[in-house]
């Protein structure tokens, strides 16, 4: 049987697979905690604009103080420079959870259909697997966007620097390019704060896609405890026993 074969129908036995599925075990435990807070905090900051907002007087109706501070922890986890770079490795490093994940849930050619929704009659422990790897695959492009666009707005002179290389600037003619729409979109797509920039999309358009945002930003947190559960299972109590 070839590796092509195998793939389809038993990836499961084939060894790249069991070694993506350690790297992305300990890859969640490493960054779990800190994915569920950046995540939590990026669901409230979704809102920051509403929260900001003031009534006929003046006067705040949100408290400004602690936004800023809720601001400050999901961008530089309330360290400057230094933990903005921080987040930047770890947008990274929830592209290798993506990337690993995605692999590790494909199940085969037989029952991938199956895969993508709960199974109710499963044992906890199945359920709660089911409930990981739904979530993951669901909720995929989130999860890439997330890790890109976290990246961007950490390293944004390196994606400065490889939008020139793949389409250096004409400044014979000032020509827009292709790569800076991209990277406009990368900065406003992180929140999904799109109001005005997409043609027809008013205020209740922009208020829907900051609740999709905010709803999938409860995501990561659900996959932190499911992976947890799994690790705890599969790792430590068999370590402690």
């Amino acid at each position: 049987m070839t590796l092509r074969q195998r793939w389809l129908t038993r990836p499961q036995d084939i060894w790249l697979r069991k070694a993506l599925f350690q790297i992305h075990l300990w890859t969640g435990v490493a960054i779990g905690l800190y994915l569920a807070v950046i995540s939590l905090t990026g669901a409230i900051l979704v809102f920051r604009i509403e929260l900001f907002r003031r009534d006929e007087d003046g006067r705040n109706l949100g408290d400004s103080t602690f936004i800023a501070w809720l601001l400050d922890l999901h961008d530089n986890l309330l360290a400057g420079e230094t933990g903005r770079a921080i987040n930047g490795v770890g947008a990274l490093l929830l592209l290798v959870l993506a990337v690993t994940g995605v692999v590790i849930w494909w199940p085969g050619i037989r029952t991938w259909r199956r895969s993508l929704f709960l199974d109710p009659r499963a044992s906890w422990k199945r359920l709660n697997w089911n409930l990981h790897s739904v979530l993951g695959v669901w909720f995929l492009g989130f999860v890439l966007l997330w890790g890109v666009t976290g990246a961007y707005l950490s390293f944004p002179q390196v994606f400065y620097s490889v939008a020139d290389y793949l389409e250096p600037m004409d400044y014979t003619t000032g020509a827009d390019r292709v790569a800076d729409e991209v990277l406009y979109w990368l900065a406003y797509g992180h929140f999904g704060r799109f109001q005005r920039r997409i043609p027809g999309c008013g205020d209740g358009c922009d208020l829907a896609l900051k609740a999709a945002w905010a709803g999938a930003a409860l995501v990561p947190p659900a996959m932190f405890i499911t992976g947890a559960i799994m690790w705890w299972n599969r790792v430590l109590r068999r370590f402690l026993r």
